[in-house]
């Protein structure tokens, strides 16, 4: 497979590095120094592209990849605001897209574990709480995996209906409200929580990443996947199907 990447920064490298391994060729590789162009995505005769580049670039790329009709994976995150814009360029052209918060297969699993942990313990009655943390560049928060925890917290709590982001000054969190806290320092590849608290005890569910190559591991495969395909997906909804091809 001929792959083209929007962003070669340090997820670019092990997206290279993981894509090398599995037996596929980066052709051409986008960033500031190198802008993408038209006409340099077609030279480069590109089977499918991957992007995991900044938010503010994700619109122009999807336009890019649809002129070419070249399918495309969005690993970039910080976007979601300009998703019904980009699916209907995906659409009219065409092609596939399969874009996700998190391509980490043990993340993924992690939300399962976290959907059905919160039923349960909603049921006994226990209150409920994220926190996420990640490098010092990292522009958006909360992160879109936590954003992710968040909707299979609420999947299985009924006392919960919301989140939030941070409580004003001087005020109790409400008690139908999910907190999700952030931080950024260093280089933390990504670290996410989900708390549960009662009187008696308290319970955490944590992944934490050791290194982004399960991350570019997911997202080639999920760009094997989606180069034969049309439509706009969600990496998180087809995930087992990725990694047996289906």
């Amino acid at each position: 497979m001929r792959i083209a990447l929007f962003g070669y920064g340090k997820m670019g490298h092990e997206i290279e590095a993981a894509a090398s391994a599995m037996g596929h060729e980066i052709v051409a590789r986008f960033d500031i120094e190198c802008p993408a162009s038209m006409e340099a995505l077609r030279e480069a005769k590109a089977d499918v592209a991957i992007d995991f580049s900044q938010p503010d670039a994700v619109a122009g790329n999807v336009k890019l990849v649809a002129d070419v009709r070249v399918p495309l994976v969005i690993g970039t995150t910080g976007w979601e605001r300009d998703r019904d814009a980009v699916r209907r360029v995906i659409d009219e052209a065409g092609i596939g897209c399969v874009f996700g918060s998190n391509f980490s297969i043990g993340v993924n699993l992690f939300l399962e574990i976290v959907k059905m942990a919160s039923k349960l313990l909603d049921d006994a009655g226990y209150d409920a709480y994220i926190s996420e943390a990640h490098h010092r560049a990292k522009k958006d928060f909360p992160s879109g995996t936590a954003l992710r925890l968040a909707e299979a917290v609420l999947s299985g709590m009924k006392s919960k209906s919301r989140t939030i982001r941070e409580l004003p000054d001087g005020e109790a969190i409400a008690k139908d409200a999910l907190l999700i806290s952030s931080i950024r320092a260093g280089a933390i590849p990504g670290t996410h929580t989900v708390g549960f608290e009662s009187e008696v005890d308290s319970i955490e569910l944590t992944h934490r990443a050791r290194s982004r190559r399960g991350f570019a591991m997911g997202a080639v495969k999920a760009a094997e996947w989606i180069v034969s395909r049309n439509g706009f997906y969600r990496f998180e909804e087809h995930v087992t199907d990725i990694l047996v091809g289906s």
